[in-house]
């Protein structure tokens, strides 16, 4: 159910509530009320018949001085007398004012209550005409009560009529800012991250608009900046597949050339009898396979580096820069990798900084000398930098898939990176730092560590 109609039903539950209460209020007051007047008529009626009875004198026209008496009450709204003989039949009775609006039978019957009738027997020698019997009738008094009601409940049905009219426009007014929210919303989760609100209203709806606002730019700026890395991922993906591509054709190609060459010229060998000839070539055949391993291996390496990890982190940086140096002979290496066991995902994240920050500076920075270093500090960090001496950030085009990565990772692990030309722009230097886990102030070196399933 929409907000609104909750909020109206709700408003309408309270007033037919208080409707409700009122009635049982109306209702008690309206019983006490004709009980009450009830009760005063009857006592009147009694007090005037007494003292009419005492002028009453025996004679010829005291049966029509009784009559009299009746008849004076036509025209009562409360009270109706009547004359019954000795032997209880009815001789005469007053006649009562009928209400201007007759009650329901139900109100009647709710608030009349109890019969109320009072009987005088006449006195001395009047005794044989009879008794007279005076009784109450409630329904004129009923009746006022009824018209009270009426007008009570015409008046609080406009009442609320009014109040739940205003509360409809007023809450259209005031929900109409989060009917515009929740269409905003409706488009972001549609994938439209341009939807914007307005920041006016109340204090606290602002405060609503304005962190919508907030999260829908950080989306977009999300959605754009995940366009860019999948465009960078797509290029990073193309350069390593033509890299690995041109490894293959330059490293592995020639050597399987030169292995079928040698396995052809077995037979014609074999045919001559030139046993020496054909261990030359098997020896030939096995150098080049040998080759081709190592090659394959280094590719392998490179793509997926956990099984050197789980040697140790010195163990696949040495295997890293062997990598490079076999490509690029006449960069220079300079390793100072910390000889210690260390958490599987500080080594994972510790070994991409390494890796990518190396193949950054090979590709951009042209340098010749690129200095790997991991150690742990006195604050309780592992510092990784990757120190070149290439041309500088400078000539760098911007930044890219590999930098975002890295910073991704390192943030993962609640970590620190920066990236700066080193003095007089002679270099790069990547630092980045990782928390690592209290230890007592001692290297664990016995630490079990997990496989890595990367």
């Amino acid at each position: 159910m929409p907000l609104r109609r909750r909020l109206l039903a709700f408003v309408a539950l309270v007033l037919a509530l208080c409707l409700l209460a009122g009635g049982a209020l109306s209702y008690w007051n309206g019983l006490r009320k004709v009980d009450l007047e009830m009760s005063s008529a009857v006592d009147v009626a009694a007090s005037a018949v007494s003292d009419a009875l005492l002028t009453i004198t025996a004679g010829s026209d005291a049966r029509s001085q009784v009559l009299r008496l009746v008849s004076s009450f036509d025209g009562d709204r409360h009270v109706k007398v009547s004359l019954i003989s000795r032997d209880g039949k009815f001789v005469h009775a007053s006649r009562l004012l009928p209400p201007a609006d007759p009650p329901p039978r139900w109100l009647y019957r709710l608030l009349s209550g109890a019969p109320r009738e009072r009987t005088f027997d006449l006195p001395g020698d009047l005794r044989n005409i009879g008794t007279i019997t005076i009784a109450a009738d409630s329904h004129s008094e009923v009746g006022e009560v009824w018209e009270d009601l009426q007008l009570k409940f015409a008046i609080i049905g406009s009442f609320c009529t009014i109040v739940l009219a205003l509360i409809y426009a007023s809450l259209g007014r005031a929900l109409r800012p989060l009917e515009q929210l929740s269409s905003a919303l409706d488009r972001v989760g549609e994938g439209d991250y341009t939807a914007h609100v307005a920041e006016d209203g109340p204090d606290d709806l602002k405060r609503i608009y304005r962190a919508f606002n907030r999260m829908a730019e950080q989306l977009r700026d999300a959605e754009q900046q995940n366009q860019r890395l999948n465009e960078q991922l797509s290029t990073v993906q193309e350069e390593e597949r033509s890299e690995i591509a041109r490894d293959l054709h330059d490293e592995i190609g020639p050597f399987l050339f030169a292995a079928d060459v040698d396995a052809q010229s077995i037979p014609l060998l074999v045919s001559r009898n030139a046993s020496d000839e054909i261990i030359d070539r098997s020896h030939a055949i096995r150098q080049s396979v040998q080759h081709m391993k190592v090659h394959l291996r280094g590719v392998l390496s490179r793509l997926r580096p956990a099984h050197l990890i789980d040697q140790g982190l010195a163990i696949a940086v040495e295997q890293l820069a062997g990598f490079w140096k076999a490509r690029h002979p006449q960069i220079n290496f300079q390793l100072d990798i910390e000889d210690e066991r260390f958490p599987t995902a500080i080594e994972e994240v510790a070994f991409r900084v390494l890796q990518e920050g190396t193949s950054n500076a090979v590709r951009h920075g042209q340098p010749s000398a690129i200095g790997l270093s991991v150690r742990r500090t006195e604050s309780g960090t592992l510092r990784i930098v990757v120190a070149d001496n290439g041309c500088g950030i400078t000539a760098k085009t911007g930044r890219g898939f590999g930098l975002t990565g890295m910073r991704e990772r390192v943030g993962s692990l609640n970590g620190r990176l920066s990236i700066a030309d080193q003095e007089e722009g002679k270099g790069v230097m990547l630092i980045a730092e990782l928390p690592l886990p209290a230890t007592n102030g001692k290297p664990n070196r016995q630490e079990p560590l997990t496989t890595s399933a990367a």
